[in-house]
């Protein structure tokens, strides 16, 4: 084995089908060396080898002994309790996914895999736990190291920034795939509707072609033809209209997320296009977003980046402040002066208790860590808002009543603010 393919973490893939575990291999295995499982046994065993993986893609459903019976297994013994695991199962609803997350999981995708998506999870579940064996290991060795250690943390923040800017270009590209396959699915029925109307008037003049040609063609038949003809073109234009306002919506949402140019736009339409493009998987869910955003306010800045904060705090609110309930109410609205424009991202849930208030932009800080939350999400919005986009956010929340984010921009974002595209 070279000395460059041994420095690659090791993974171990479980699936008790082997066309699932050849796709997971083709995706991962330029990045990471690999070792593949078919069931919950033989999975357990390679765990307890003198080399450990640094991560599990492991399969929820499998016969004999399940993904969620491996997974009790592990975090039973202090040996292998550590190792970090992402499930994987074609069941997308909510309560299999907390169920997974209550026994220890640290990630859970469904299936079928978006590969970008599992790609950007494993890396920073590793990043994530590189980060948090070396804070240990510097803990441990405080006492003999202290003028070290201050040199030590001078270059973990470095760092720490520059993974934080490496991974809000990740979380960027996941979701703007995932975006991608939902305008598509979404595309899917106005489409389907206009080939199946087209049909109906390509038979419609057919028809009306053979009456013609046969001599036999009658005022009624024209009478049925006209009225054929009409509400099909109706049907068309409704259907291809809406295929249009989709694809409208999403196409400058994604210029944006793939470029984080600066550029002059209105931030009531882009607020709209960005939750025109998250309609699709949000709709999934029973809670409902309001845009409050008056016309008229102009800004000189980066959409792209503006996007994901967006995108990160709505993500935020649907998965921390509804959680068990059904009855979400997401709240975007604005403010501004000459100067600076004040966005408000507003929600009714559970609210924040006081003393994870001052921590929530910490660096894995997170209440769902160990149950899919990497604790950066928070850090990353801090970090764009406050380093691309030159303004600073601030959070109010009273426990029962909901939650505020206050996010205060320039109007003309500093050129210093500006943050290459990659």
């Amino acid at each position: 084995m070279s000395a460059e393919h041994a420095d690659k973490p090791l993974l171990l893939l479980v699936d008790d089908t082997p066309s699932n575990l050849h796709v997971l291999a083709a995706i991962l295995k330029h990045d990471y060396r690999l070792k593949l499982a078919t069931n919950g046994p033989d999975a357990i065993a390679l765990c307890h080898k003198e080399e450990q993986p640094q991560l599990l893609v492991l399969d929820v459903m499998m016969p004999d002994m399940s993904g969620i019976e491996v997974l009790t297994a592990l975090r039973a013994d202090p040996h292998t309790a550590a190792i970090p695991v992402i499930f994987l199962s074609a069941d997308d609803s909510e309560r299999s996914q907390l169920d997974g997350f209550e026994l220890g999981a640290d990630d859970y995708l469904t299936k079928p895999v978006n590969h970008i998506l599992l790609q950007a999870r494993v890396h920073n579940i590793l990043r994530r736990k590189q980060a948090e064996d070396r804070v240990r290991e510097l803990n441990a060795t405080l006492e003999a190291r202290v003028a070290q250690r201050s040199r030590e943390l001078d270059a973990a923040n470095a760092a720490l920034q520059h993974s934080l800017e490496d991974l809000a270009r990740s979380e960027a590209r996941a979701a703007l795939s995932i975006m991608v396959a939902s305008i598509t699915h979404e595309l899917g029925t106005p489409l389907g509707n206009s080939v199946m109307t087209a049909g109906t008037l390509d038979d419609a003049t057919r028809e009306l072609e053979h009456l013609m040609e046969s001599g036999q063609i009658k005022r009624s038949n024209l009478t049925d033809y006209f009225s054929v003809q009409r509400d099909g073109l109706n049907i068309l234009q409704r259907n291809l209209q809406r295929a249009n306002e989709l694809l409208s919506n999403f196409k400058q949402v994604a210029a944006d997320q793939a470029s984080e140019q600066r550029r002059e736009f209105d931030l009531g339409e882009v607020i709209h296009e960005i939750v025109a493009s998250l309609q699709p998987s949000l709709k999934r869910h029973p809670h409902k977003l309001v845009v409050d955003i008056p016309k008229g306010i102009l800004m000189d800045s980066q959409p792209g980046p503006l996007g994901q904060v967006c995108i990160n705090l709505i993500n935020n609110a649907y998965l921390h402040a509804f959680e068990g309930r059904s009855d979400g109410l997401l709240t975007l609205s604005a403010s501004a002066d000459e100067q600076q424009v004040t966005l408000r991202v507003s929600d009714n849930g559970i609210g924040i208790p006081a003393e994870n208030l001052e921590k929530l932009f910490l660096p894995f800080f997170s209440t769902k860590i160990g149950k899919g939350g990497s604790g950066l999400g928070m850090t990353i919005v801090e970090s764009l808002i406050s380093k691309t986009l030159g303004g600073n956010i601030s959070v109010n929340s009273t426990l029962g009543v909901g939650t505020t984010f206050s996010i205060r921009l320039p109007r003309q974002a500093p050129v210093a603010a500006e943050t290459p595209a990659p």
